[in-house]
């Protein structure tokens, strides 16, 4: 090509997909569903079996259907979530770090050390002051 014109390309999006799982202890799924899917059901199911005597009200198959809808939901809606352009696992984990990381006043590098803080230093100069004087024509161009 001769018209000068530099083309790039940039993969970074496509490898920033989720990680996909499509067997677990050698049984296939039904679809694929992302690790943060897997971790939102597993944890969804935990806490509806945990506060059913709260919720579970309508008998056995309506509770079963509750149960399923929003079990499905839950995986569902956490299928494209993004937290400030991340998975939600890595916000999470962004978030530990910061509660559970060293307190510095001054914060902290990225390899965990706290920044110091410079003690002040007065500094020393001059101070020039400028008068324009009428006699030179200050504005006459």
């Amino acid at each position: 090509m001769g018209s000068g014109v530099d083309v790039y390309y940039s993969y970074t999006y496509a490898l920033r997909h989720p990680v996909i799982i499509g067997r677990i202890a050698g049984w296939r799924l039904p679809w694929a569903v992302s690790a943060t899917q897997l971790g939102a059901v597993a944890a969804t199911t935990v806490v509806l079996l945990v506060t059913r005597t709260v919720w579970a009200h309508l008998g056995g198959v309506g509770n079963l259907i509750v149960f399923c809808v929003v079990v499905g939901l839950v995986g569902w809606a956490v299928r494209f979530w993004r937290v400030e352009g991340r998975s939600p696992v890595r916000a999470v984990a962004g978030v530990a770090t910061v509660m559970f990381g060293p307190v510095s006043r001054g914060g902290v590098y990225g390899t965990g050390r706290p920044v110091r803080e410079f003690r002040p230093v007065r500094s020393h100069g001059t101070l020039i002051t400028v008068v324009a004087d009428p006699e030179w024509g200050v504005g006459d161009g």
